[in-house]
């Protein structure tokens, strides 16, 4: 019988070890990634996968256009598939919202990125904070961390915000829509109040994490880093970014990602604003191999806040009727641009 050394032994099992890590790695790095949607009834979920991939969700004006959880799946570089889910709205009635919190309860564990979305005009947060506190009550402090981070928080139907006015920058048979300065100001505002209600409470169990090329060489008792990442544990609020910026100026592009973690985004699928910004926070939330996995999907994306004219001209034409001469005033639609 042939003698085997002891250093051959565990040479044989450091190998052994070896090939399981690559297996784990392997099947890691070709998993399937999912983000899901989430909010109230009537948030606009729908119609921002509609508007961000030109799906033909059905949207319900009325009724809940969504009353079980629909996948879109959207591939990356080297056929990474990227699943967004159209979760059921909550609010539509304390016995669907009971079967509703346990689906998504299981979602929230299950993906990877969770878009929670809320309607711009709207200052209500009870509901949604209770839902919130629901998925996190009876997990253990790092599970509750775990799942926070996974949250990307949105304002949905930005268009519904007017007066002030918005601007539309045609270059074209084509333009972008934008918040006039004032309007800006105001989402700024809605977005941090709706960050104070859902992100400031939960600051001891909250992080931020984003990619680095390397060079980044900052820390202190909050701020880590690595040679991929860089991470920060707390609230990364607007004050604490500015601070960072303002200390670290070349590190500015970091502090920005870190910052977009824990921002509200004010989004129109209507007007199409701030889609790309949506799916680029997405993409960085999912993990520095996401970024080059997904970056044909953020290439894709590029033309995503296009507007035709025609379809501009329809948003918001306002017709004034003279009802002493019986007459039209003012009609946008008869003037030329």
């Amino acid at each position: 019988m042939e003698r085997v050394s002891v250093g051959a032994l565990g040479e044989h099992r450091l190998e052994k070890v070896r090939q399981g890590v690559r297996r784990e790695h392997d099947a890691e790095s070709g998993r399937p990634l999912s983000v899901a949607i989430m909010g109230q009834t009537g948030v606009g979920k729908s119609s921002l996968l509609n508007a961000l991939f030109g799906t033909r969700l059905p949207v319900g004006d009325v009724k809940p256009g969504t009353c079980e959880p629909r996948a879109i799946s959207v591939p990356g570089n080297s056929g990474h598939m990227l699943t967004f889910w159209d979760m059921p709205g909550m609010g539509e009635s304390l016995s669907a919202d009971a079967a509703y919190l346990a689906m998504y309860r299981e979602r929230l564990a299950d993906s990877d990125v969770v878009i929670w979305a809320f309607h711009a005009d709207s200052r209500s947060t009870a509901a949604d904070a209770r839902c919130l506190r629901a998925l996190l009550t009876g997990a253990g402090h790092d599970a509750r961390a775990l799942l926070l981070a996974k949250l990307t928080f949105v304002l949905t139907k930005a268009d519904t915000l007017t007066p002030p006015p918005w601007i539309f920058d045609m270059r074209g048979p084509h333009g972008t829509f934008l918040p006039s300065p004032e309007l800006a100001a105001r989402l700024e505002r809605k977005a941090a109040h709706f960050e104070r209600a859902f992100l400031q409470p939960w600051g001891d169990l909250l992080g931020a994490a984003t990619y680095t090329t390397g060079q980044f060489a900052i820390g202190d008792d909050r701020l880590g880093f690595d040679g991929h990442a860089v991470r920060y544990r707390g609230h990364f609020s607007a004050e604490v970014c500015d601070a960072y910026r303002a200390a670290h100026p070349e590190h500015a592009a970091v502090f920005s990602r870190l910052r977009d973690d824990h921002r509200v985004l004010p989004c129109s699928a209507l007007f199409r604003y701030n889609l790309v910004r949506l799916m680029v926070s997405v993409v960085n939330k999912l993990g520095p191999a996401a970024v080059f996995r997904f970056q044909r999907l953020l290439g894709d994306v590029a033309e995503l806040a296009s507007v035709p004219v025609e379809a501009m001209r329809e948003y918001g034409n306002f017709l004034v009727w003279d009802g002493v001469r019986g007459v039209k005033a003012f009609d946008l639609a008869r003037f030329p641009l």
